[in-house]
């Protein structure tokens, strides 16, 4: 990288975080999620916007060489944001509430599922064009199914945290949901990326056997191992020397998503594993000195990756056919989330009001959902129209939930929900 190029990324770089600084204060008044003022960065200063502008000035801004070299910083921001939000997914939250958990997580993943299955047989009859060059018929199903049911834990747990539920047995059954439901998708993004790299490696039932090996290492080797070090009798070297600790830690992570990018999955899955293998009961220390910091390298450079997003999205290309196929989507996709979770909380006794509400929350879509569409978009699952529309559909679909959740859950002289999970795990209660 030339001189020219590293300058032109470092203004960029900055340009994409003041923006985002800027349009703060309106995405707070709008009660809206981090990720949609990130999103949004992208597409003011993509050709939605600032290029409509005499000059073509997004072109000079972000020339195709230091999009190049974004890329290469996105990708880094990305894959250590996922390392540390997989090592704060705390699967001790699903102790106890099995029964509830698995009847909302699993019909709000089957029904939204099922209507995108639906939905893709119709859209490949009738507009083939959507589908990528890669994709086949199964494939692109699985993937639709994929994208329209994910929800995101880290905008789902930060606004369970606004609207102080996180004491509450609403924030905690969203919350455990919305791990459990990370989990699953991901696991199936992972056959799906390895699957679409077709018989150079192995096909679906290779791909399958490498993550069942990977799990069986993390779980047999690396995590007690991590343990050990963490743990054991090194364990003084968080305090002593914490910065050799950090890059310990932090090589790691990039040499998991390294292994994972070689056996034909995607680079932050890897990451994101390995931050679920970290030992969760390292003390306070250990988050001081390794997982904040990585956290917030990551989240420095995650904004990067949204622009970079925002920037490839063509609303111009958007005609009547693709605004009615955005609602199509974003009615399966809201509609079949919300009706799947609260038929799961009510058939387990969750009263209406709270279900609804957990309902909303796993509605939120975020940064796994734009990781999830990009590879599709990058696999050639799917064309670059259908990305633009999937990823306006994730956008609407997330804009209510604040709003809604903010009327459901605190609205003035309301009673203060009752902790329903926790009433439930006494000792013959219904729905534990």
């Amino acid at each position: 990288m030339d001189s020219t190029s590293a300058t032109t990324v470092l203004a960029d770089v900055a340009v994409v975080l003041l923006t985002g600084v800027a349009l703060t204060p309106l995405r707070t008044r709008l009660r809206q999620p981090a990720v949609v003022g990130e999103i949004a960065v992208g597409v003011v200063l993509g050709h939605g916007v600032l290029g409509l502008l005499p000059g073509d000035p997004t072109e000079r801004l972000f020339p195709p060489a230091a999009r190049a070299h974004l890329a290469v910083l996105a990708q880094l921001g990305i894959v250590l944001f996922m390392f540390a939000a997989g090592w704060e997914l705390d699967l001790r939250r699903l102790a106890g509430r099995a029964r509830t958990v698995l009847a909302v997580t699993t019909a709000s993943l089957a029904l939204p599922f099922a209507l995108a299955a639906v939905l893709a047989a119709a859209l490949l009859a009738r507009h083939p064009a959507l589908a990528g060059p890669a994709a086949t018929p199964a494939l692109f199903t699985v993937f639709l199914g994929i994208a329209l049911s994910a929800s995101a834990l880290s905008v789902l747990a930060r606004i369970v945290e606004e609207n102080r539920l996180q004491a509450d047995g609403t924030g905690v059954l969203a919350t455990a949901c919305g791990a459990l439901t990370e989990i699953l998708l991901w696991c199936a993004v992972a056959a799906v990326a390895a699957a679409a790299h077709g018989p150079d490696h192995g096909g679906l039932p290779a791909a399958l056997a490498r993550i069942a090996g990977c799990a069986a290492a993390l779980v047999l080797l690396v995590r007690p191992l991590l343990r050990r070090l963490l743990l054991g009798p090194a364990r003084r070297a968080v305090t002593d020397r914490p910065l050799l600790v950090l890059l310990a830690v932090a090589g790691a992570a990039l040499l998991c998503a390294w292994t994972a990018s070689r056996l034909g999955l995607h680079a932050v899955i890897g990451a994101f594993a390995l931050g679920l293998a970290m030992p969760r009961d390292a003390g306070e220390e250990l988050r001081r000195a390794v997982q904040l910091p990585l956290r917030n390298a990551g989240a420095l450079l995650v904004p990067v990756f949204f622009a970079l997003t925002g920037l490839s999205v063509d609303l111009h290309g958007i005609d009547a056919a693709g605004l009615l196929a955005a609602a199509l989507l974003l009615a399966v996709a809201w509609g079949g989330k919300f009706a799947g979770a609260v038929l799961g909380a009510r058939l387990t006794g969750v009263p209406r009001r709270e279900a609804a509400t957990v309902g909303v929350l796993l509605n939120t879509k975020g940064l796994g959902e734009v990781l999830i569409l990009t590879l599709g978009r990058d696999l050639g699952i799917i064309g670059e129209r259908l990305f633009t529309v999937l990823l306006l559909t994730a956008l609407a679909a997330t804009l209510p939930v604040n709003p809604l959740v903010h009327r459901l859950a605190g609205r003035a002289g309301a009673p203060a929900p009752r902790p329903l999970l926790e009433a439930r795990a006494a000792p013959g209660a219904p729905g534990g």
